[in-house]
């Protein structure tokens, strides 16, 4: 380590867990797979790729709409080689459609899985009937009013709930470990701290039997390693404004308030989300949810494709970005003499497709 490098003691025992790829253990794991449950699984996503899978890329008719960072644009088709206008626009579609599934994906995941869970409980995963009924006062607002309400939203922060004996379980899905940024650590901390209380108390109304309440930081894959580490500045930030470690040696990470000492607050990545979703008061008897929603995502995607047509109709979609790429050509002879003299053909074919960043119409 550097000299004078300081470490966080904290962060040092959040980052310490190791995951390492045994196939023994994966072949284990199989075993607890349950064959109705993945065939469940891959018919919820079916039903949601068929209808919004497409909406990542039906909507894009011309160039305009593939724009994207000239300058990374202009480097990689240089390294790649891409000088071709078949080529470069299904490197084109493909970065693109990518970014688009990555926003969105999240969703569909939390859409078609999450509800299915935990295998063991009176209740499902849902969304929080109390953030429920907030959005419900929205309806009939302006965007600009509902986002003047959103301001002062109790529930906004929580994705799904769900109630385990006596225990209620609320959790706020990001969908991997690069996804919060500093933005988002501030709004997480504000809405915990300012909120956790009322939460609480919401808790106990609504469901009499329960008197204590878990708020969990799920990221859908990644490891502890992998992390940005802003997962773990939320509970830096929770340990600096009451709340303390429930137990270091055999708890790390797992947070509690000091006011009421019910409510507890902390992450589970990748297998360990799964497994937290599958049963969050057994998560250890649940490590093989990860492969249940793998194996469906591979049916659902080998069926829910097809049933969509989303081949050709990608395929139509990269016949017309050809077309509209091979058009982008500047005459040489109304170029500048030194222009035509020190840039070939395919320097000028990408310093073409970058300029399509710039303009609305007309490309």
């Amino acid at each position: 380590m550097a000299k004078g490098v300081r470490t966080n003691p904290f962060f040092n025992a959040l980052k310490s867990k190791r995951h390492v790829f045994d196939a023994e253990e994966i072949v284990e794991l199989f075993k607890s797979v349950d064959e109705a449950r993945v065939d469940t699984l891959a018919d919820a996503l079916v039903a949601y790729i068929s209808v919004n899978l497409p909406a990542a890329f039906e909507n894009k008719n011309g160039l305009s709409d593939y724009r994207t960072n000239p300058y990374v644009l202009m480097t990689s088709a240089s390294v790649m080689n891409l000088a071709d206008p078949a080529k470069f626009g299904d490197f084109l579609f493909n970065s693109k459609l990518y970014m688009s599934l990555e926003t969105s994906f999240g969703k569909q995941i939390e859409a078609a899985f999450v509800g299915q869970y935990p295998i063991q409980a009176e209740y499902r995963w849902t969304d929080a009937p109390e953030k429920v009924a907030e959005f419900a006062l929205l309806v009939g607002l302006s965007r600009q009013e509902k986002a003047q309400q959103r301001v002062n939203s109790i529930w906004r922060e929580i994705d799904r709930s769900c109630v385990v004996g006596n225990r209620r379980f609320l959790t706020s899905i990001k969908s991997g470990p690069n996804t919060i940024n500093d933005t988002q650590v501030a709004g997480m901390t504000h809405a915990i701290l300012t909120n956790y209380q009322t939460w609480l108390a919401d808790t106990r109304k609504n469901y009499p039997d329960v008197t204590q309440l878990d708020i969990v930081l799920g990221l859908t894959y990644g490891t502890d390693r992998t992390t940005n580490n802003k997962e773990n500045q939320i509970l830096v930030k929770l340990l600096e404004q009451g709340f303390e470690e429930e137990d270091a040696a055999t708890k790390p990470g797992v947070l509690i308030d000091k006011a009421t000492r019910s409510v507890r607050v902390y992450r589970c990545i990748g297998k360990e989300f799964w497994a937290f979703i599958g049963q969050p008061d057994a998560m250890d008897t649940t490590q093989f949810v990860f492969l249940e929603v793998l194996l469906a995502l591979s049916k659902a995607l080998g069926s829910g494709i097809a049933a969509a047509g989303i081949e050709a109709r990608i395929n139509t979609k990269l016949q017309h970005l050809a077309v509209a790429l091979a058009k982008l050509q500047f005459p040489r002879n109304s170029l500048p003499e030194w222009v035509r003299d020190d840039f070939s053909e395919d320097q000028l074919f990408w310093f073409a497709t970058a300029m399509t960043a710039f303009y609305d119409d007309g490309i």
